[in-house]
């Protein structure tokens, strides 16, 4: 029987971390408008019931789970939960932390294990839970969602920039593992998305001036969450290896047109919280 194209994912079960607002959202939206049930999990407090009430408001079936991605427990008890409906066929590895803009040195050890626990300790558990259950079956997709230096180093941003190259190298390895096993391990660049997140930048004392160009650089480049998404179901139904956003033509393409329909002006501007890190704590 052919595939139904207006939902290719009819039947099957996708877990999305970080998934009750911003890209993860984006992600269990663009996958429950393709026929697949959703479960979404992010930190407690953090709006997962209203993620899922608007998820289902749309005629997605969707639940949702309240844990943390650095406790191998939590991220199992969310596997146990898609399990539930009888398969597990998508993983989506997306929560992330955010590291403070400033140099190396002056990032407080704290930030790097917040953003080591989200960025490197999640990703590892979360495909590692999820290839596991995967293999039993014979099939699956796990993406892990890239971001700024996962190619090549971003100075100011260390933390971040270093865990997502250890994310691009360690998905190309398990990738090379999993070789005729049927179980696919992808990566994703979403680029640029408008989000609160992105809007809400910390930075160490003296690096205030350069952030300041932040809101041109979304505007020109800049997704909603949906339109950052949508290349989830193309590198799925095609079984592609990898999603990077910002090519050089898109880079190009995306900028003219940003600028021709004025987003650009002040009105357009995603709105910019800069908050200087108290290092004297």
């Amino acid at each position: 029987m052919a595939a139904d194209s207006s939902a290719p994912l009819r039947g099957q079960v996708a877990v999305v971390t970080g998934g009750a607002s911003g890209l993860g959202l984006g992600f269990a939206t663009v996958l429950g408008r393709a026929g697949a049930s959703v479960v979404i999990s992010a930190l407690p407090d953090s709006g997962v019931p209203a993620a899922v009430a608007q998820l289902s408001a749309q005629g997605i079936t969707a639940v949702g789970h309240e844990g943390n991605v650095a406790d191998l427990a939590s991220v199992e008890a969310l596997r146990d939960l898609a399990l539930q409906w009888g398969r597990l066929d998508i993983w989506i590895n997306n929560a992330g932390a955010p590291g403070i803009y400033g140099p190396t040195h002056q990032i407080p050890p704290h930030v790097f294990d917040r953003v080591l626990d989200a960025n490197v300790r999640g990703v590892f558990h979360g495909t590692r839970t999820a290839v596991a259950a995967m293999l039993e079956r014979g099939s699956g997709h796990v993406v892990n969602v890239w971001g700024k230096g996962a190619r090549k180093p971003v100075p100011w941003q260390n933390a971040y920039a270093s865990s997502k190259a250890w994310n691009r190298s360690f998905t190309r390895t398990v990738r090379g593992e999993l070789k005729g096993t049927g179980v696919r391990v992808h990566g994703f660049d979403p680029g640029l998305v408008k989000t609160e997140m992105l809007g809400e930048v910390t930075v160490a004392p003296g690096m205030e001036k350069r952030v300041q160009a932040l809101p041109y650089v979304v505007g020109l480049w800049g997704q909603t969450p949906e339109q950052a998404a949508a290349p989830v179901l193309r590198l799925l139904i095609q079984d592609r290896d990898d999603h990077e956003d910002l090519t050089v033509p898109t880079v190009v393409t995306r900028g003219l047109r940003s600028a021709l329909k004025g987003n650009l002006r002040r009105s357009k501007r995603i709105k910019m919280n800069v908050r200087t890190l108290d290092l004297t704590d």
